[in-house]
């Protein structure tokens, strides 16, 4: 699994503001790095209903889901997993 980065796009204003990721369905093994692609690495499981949070430093840290567990959940009646990220585009 490569660990990617979500540039902050032109739109993006508001880049101090934390970024709301909120995970439904299956589990998800979530790995989470730091500010280098080369920092040290951690896995979270992450399963339906979890909220992860990233702010300060970390909402730009290298993360990204090494893969998703089957059969975790009976949330979505065919399996899967549906995550919601919410972040702020512009400023208050």
């Amino acid at each position: 699994m490569s660990l990617t980065i979500h540039r902050v796009t032109r739109d993006e204003e508001a880049r101090d503001a934390p970024i709301l990721s909120i995970s439904l369905g299956d589990t998800a093994i979530f790995r989470l790095g730091g500010p280098e692609r080369r920092s040290p690495t951690r896995s979270l499981r992450l399963g339906s209903g979890d909220l992860l949070v990233l702010s300060g430093p970390s909402r730009h840290w290298f993360h990204g889901v090494d893969r998703i567990l089957p059969g975790t959940s009976r949330l979505l009646p065919e399996g899967g997993r549906i995550n919601l990220t919410l972040r702020r585009v512009t400023p208050p």
